[in-house]
């Protein structure tokens, strides 16, 4: 049995493929590894240069798939062929140099269960990309920290370029239709330690980016489908908290039990109470830390400054002459998004 099996998904990666080998034979010259290449039917020819590369090496495979099936899938169906007990992820397109992948293994044999290829951490890098590039990475990053506590601690959850032991996804259902598997393992798979190891991530010398907006998309869904649709569920338990919040408002007013700016100050309580009781049991269910009284008081801590927004909006507005209804709608919605952050990271934060 090998040590290592490198998986490198190709399409169109004609121009790239031959050197991309060469780094990767380099940097592992002396150890026992194999490189499973899985190709998606490439209409430039990455199949058939492929096979002559394997004709060349003993120790490449390659997969021929019939057509473009994803990123994703690629790497399971490599999976599949794999023999080693450690399992390595490449891209074809050389913006991960290949030289990386030596200390990587180190670390792996260090006794990391999952080895990461790095552009943020010390050491790290990019370059040539603008500010907007930047900008959209960072944002990329931060989303997956967000919807996904379990991946607070690792520093580039969308590295094309990782190791891990078989035994971290051993059992668990990976599901690979979306593209960036690391993801899916740091939620899904069984691990320790993880280690990151720096690289500079530099532009591409030869093909095209597969990046545009169908897999801004495919990550959005990816983040929503392993966050469990939390945000949805929020903001579905936050519409509810609208009719409770308007109702007892419109109640307490229409039956002149008190005047509007002090019914306000109860109908926000009131929905309080109720978005606690259905987050706590829906939204956030299995991340409860501490008592329920405990939480309660958290996340009466954490809604504060929505409620403040909420019922400063609600005055000036009303002020302005807006129905009491619309006026106490628009200060609930610009609350939502502050309080969702802190409910995420704050109130049911992932231990």
């Amino acid at each position: 049995m090998v040590e290592l099996s490198i998986i490198v998904p190709t399409y169109n990666e004609a121009e790239n493929l031959e050197q991309l080998v060469s780094g990767i034979f380099k940097s592992l010259q002396g150890r026992d590894f194999e490189l499973i290449i899985v190709d998606d039917n490439s209409p430039d020819g990455t199949g058939k240069l492929a096979d002559e590369l394997a004709q060349q090496h003993k120790n490449i495979r390659v997969v021929h798939r019939p057509g473009k099936l994803g990123l994703g899938t690629a790497i399971l169906d490599g999976m599949a062929f794999a023999r080693g007990e450690i399992i390595g992820v490449i891209d074809a397109d050389l913006q991960h140099p290949p030289g990386v992948l030596r200390k990587m293994l180190e670390r792996a044999e260090g006794g990391a269960d999952i080895v990461v290829a790095s552009r943020y951490v010390h050491g790290g890098g990019v370059e040539g990309w603008s500010l907007v590039r930047k900008i959209v990475s960072k944002g990329a990053l931060w989303l997956s920290h967000l919807f996904l506590p379990q991946t607070k601690n690792v520093k580039d959850t969308l590295s094309g370029c990782f190791l891990f032991r078989k035994k971290v996804v051993k059992g668990a259902s990976i599901d690979v239709k979306d593209f960036k598997l690391l993801i899916e393992i740091l939620v899904k798979g069984k691990y320790e330690r993880i280690v990151e190891v720096p690289y500079i991530f530099r532009p591409r010398v030869a093909g095209k980016s597969k990046l545009g907006a169908r897999q801004i998309f495919s990550y959005m869904k990816q983040l929503l489908r392993l966050s469990e649709y939390r945000i949805l569920k929020f903001m579905a338990v936050g519409v509810s908290g609208i009719f409770v919040n308007n109702g007892i408002l419109w109640l307490l007013v229409a039956s002149s039990i008190l005047p509007p700016l002090f019914a306000e100050i109860f109908s926000i309580e009131a929905s309080i109470l109720s978005n606690f009781i259905l987050n706590n049991f829906w939204t956030f269910k299995g991340r409860a830390s501490g008592g329920i009284i405990y939480r309660l008081l958290k996340y009466h801590g954490s809604v504060l400054v929505g409620a403040v927004v909420n019922y400063v909006v609600f005055a000036l507005l009303l002020s302005l002459g807006l129905h009491i209804l619309v006026a106490n709608t628009i200060g609930i919605l610009i609350g939502f998004i502050f309080n969702y952050l802190l409910s995420e990271t704050f109130v049911w934060r992932w231990v």
